[in-house]
């Protein structure tokens, strides 16, 4: 459940600072804070998918 409430922090805070870069006019370095953010949260599923396999692996190995 935390997991949850993290990305959608991270999600909410590089919306935020996206329109505010667009609004002063900074349309390029809003693209690249957009882009950060997806690989941040890409980033921690990946870690938790990670771990579900290797909980789903050691259930299976004897």
């Amino acid at each position: 459940m935390e997991v949850i409430f993290k990305l959608a922090g991270i999600g909410l805070i590089t919306s935020i600072v996206n329109q505010i870069l667009k609004y002063c006019g900074k349309e390029e370095i809003a693209s690249i804070t957009t882009l950060a953010g997806l690989i941040i949260s890409l980033l921690m599923v990946i870690d938790l998918v990670q771990d579900l396999f290797s909980t789903v692996q050691s259930l299976f190995v004897l």
